[in-house]
């Protein structure tokens, strides 16, 4: 698939979407807007340590974010990478996802729906093409969220990458919070290949920090660290 036979494809579902927001009933309650942004360190091996900004602002019914990859090294390829997704919910609180990033030369798009299957479970499924000039490769993923309390959830997930050695990646997550959203997750994720990639975050009143080891870097074999410092803050939609 081309790049510009996946962009006309892309918009008249994006449109489908937000003809749909019309149609679907509201949630029985509004969150909050979101407007964040965090600074994240990859430390590498080899010279491919990168300085990541990251910003972003989100409502009920779509999310904007920026992002700038800085790598260290001078003859790297620094780029901006904007993002906009469309989320529309139905009368069951259920969630479908349009989304579009771009990325070094190309575009990725997703496509997925997150789907409440009964009390405290929910099911996830994604399918998110990588699209250059002259090929498209497919990301797929699946899993399922449980959830007690308001913010506390386990979540289960499996992700296809075709890319380079065709990975598989099995990440496993716990996140435990309180009713203000102050949260520590853990994130545990084998993968394929013999890899193994954790993470620990920490989120209290707005401020968020985290550090997360990989034996990958997506699809490669790259020994990475990332430290992450952030904040988000939460204020209500007026309607």
């Amino acid at each position: 698939m081309s790049a510009p036979r996946c962009h006309r494809r892309f918009v008249p579902a994006l449109v489908s979407l937000l003809a749909l927001a019309g149609f679907v009933g509201p949630a029985a309650a509004v969150p909050p807007q979101r407007l964040g942004g965090e600074y994240r360190y990859w430390r590498a091996e080899g010279d491919s340590d990168l300085r990541d900004y990251v910003v972003w602002w989100s409502r009920r019914w779509f999310h904007l974010q920026y992002e700038y990859w800085d790598f260290v090294a001078d003859d790297s390829h620094d780029h901006a990478r904007p993002e906009i997704g469309v989320h529309i919910p139905d009368r069951r609180n259920s969630v479908y996802t349009l989304q579009w990033r771009r990325e070094y030369r190309r575009d990725r798009y997703t496509v997925s729906t997150d789907q409440v299957l009964a009390d405290h479970w929910v099911g996830r499924f994604e399918v998110s093409p990588i699209v250059w000039p002259d090929s498209t490769q497919t990301v797929v993923s699946g899993g399922a969220d449980y959830y007690w309390g308001s913010y506390n959830f386990a979540s289960a997930t499996i992700v296809h990458d075709p890319r380079e050695n065709d990975l598989w990646i099995f990440p496993m997550r716990v996140r435990l919070a309180n009713e203000e959203d102050d949260w520590i997750q853990l994130t545990l994720s084998p993968a394929s290949r013999h890899t193994l990639g954790w993470a620990v975050d920490l989120k209290v009143t707005g401020f968020k920090v985290g550090v997360e080891r990989n034996s990958r870097y997506d699809f490669t074999n790259v020994d990475n660290v990332i430290l992450t410092v952030g904040y988000e803050h939460s204020f209500p939609v007026r309607r």
